[in-house]
């Protein structure tokens, strides 16, 4: 991923923002029933091992790419992100299908609450978490023949 990213700022207008948006699996995702008023959460649905170990390998790119001034944090935050489903045998399906997620959710509401609701609908609500990255200014000067992988690198002038 720090390949991209530095291809990323080689394209980059000067000043221009990177949007870096990706599922937060640091905080756990929910099954939740819709109610007339707001949700009620039936379950918790954790992150798949893989996806995790991918998460921190995109976390220390992130991390090193501004550690090594390619770009600047301007601003970070999180939202909520519901994927909606018109019963729980969808919710259900999904997860089995999924590759991010752990194939069954956590219920936190008993087998005949389940199934009294069923047919109801139902939102997985997920994190995504954001950063807006500046990319930085160029240390040697646009004109300096000195691509970001040599600067990166400690390679000397072309």
């Amino acid at each position: 991923m720090v390949d991209a990213l530095v291809e990323i700022h080689r394209v980059l207008a000067p000043g221009g923002t990177l949007v870096d948006a990706r599922p937060d699996s640091r905080v756990l995702a929910y099954v939740e029933r819709r109610r007339p008023r707001g949700f009620q959460r039936s379950g918790v649905v954790k992150t798949s091992r893989l996806e995790l170990a991918n998460d921190r390998v995109s976390d220390r790119a992130i991390e090193r790419v501004v550690r090594e001034g390619l770009f600047k944090r301007r601003r970070r935050g999180r939202f909520w992100h519901l994927v909606p489903f018109s019963s729980l045998a969808e919710v259900r399906k999904y997860l089995s299908e999924h590759l991010r997620f752990v194939h069954r959710a956590e219920w936190v509401v008993d087998g005949a609450t389940r199934k009294r609701y069923s047919n109801d609908q139902f939102v997985i609500r997920r994190a995504v978490r954001y950063e807006l990255l500046l990319r930085a200014d160029d240390r040697f000067g646009p004109r300096s023949g000195m691509s970001a992988v040599g600067r990166r690198r400690g390679g000397a002038h072309a």
